[in-house]
């Protein structure tokens, strides 16, 4: 089980109470933090902590103790000189771990040389796996894990009824991995190439993105 966290969400609009509330629920201690004296006294019940204050301003930054959290999220709305200045004041008062949401290409790479520890861009990824969903309509749910390398869970359609995964493997020429078919209520885990898939599987592959595209026709 995941051990409780300490964890600061600045900025309180729907991203950031989004991840305030399910840290929350998670059962980690959350302090929520927005200057929105309004949006503060709203979740103030729905997690550990929540105070107004201006995280633009180094000494409140300080007042707050946060070089005693594990882990601080940045989700700053639109203000990207804000979501800088925290970054900065953060690292000043010695908190090794912070995420920070981006709003563009730039102010990722720029959030990145500054040694965020993870740079989200919540409105451009939702877009890609938007357009992934609506270009395979079979694929459920994919991760990214960096050199173009991919985890994929589709659920299989008719052309993959009946058919084993050496013979797809050798029909398409890839070196795509079978991981886990789920069917039904049983599970199985790395099964052989000869295990032989039914319509309606829940099948989670991984792979690089060249060997996808030449399995495009089974997502």
């Amino acid at each position: 089980m995941q051990s409780k966290q300490q964890i600061a969400v600045i900025g309180l609009g729907v991203f950031g109470e989004t991840i305030a509330r399910e840290l929350t629920q998670l059962g980690h201690d959350v302090l929520g933090v927005d200057q929105d004296e309004q949006i503060v006294d709203r979740l103030s019940e729905c997690m550990t902590h929540a105070v107004i204050a201006d995280v633009t301003d180094e000494q409140a930054i300080e007042e707050l103790s946060l070089a005693d959290y594990d882990v601080a999220v940045i989700a700053i709305g639109r203000n990207f000189e804000a979501t800088l200045l925290a970054t900065m004041h953060l690292q000043k008062v010695g908190l090794k771990k912070i995420w920070a949401k981006a709003l563009t290409r730039q102010h990722q790479k720029i959030l990145e040389r500054l040694g965020v520890h993870r740079v989200i861009a919540p409105e451009f990824e939702m877009g890609i796996r938007i357009a992934q969903e609506l270009n395979y309509p079979n694929v459920q749910n994919y991760i990214g894990l960096g050199d173009r390398d991919y985890v994929v869970e589709i659920v299989a359609g008719d052309s993959l009824n009946d058919r084993t995964f050496g013979e797809l493997i050798e029909e398409t020429g890839t070196d795509v991995r079978l991981l886990v078919v789920k069917r039904a209520t049983s599970v199985h885990h790395r099964p052989a190439d000869t295990f032989t898939l039914r319509k309606g599987d829940h099948v989670v592959i991984g792979g690089t993105l060249d060997d996808f595209r030449k399995f495009e026709q089974y997502l």
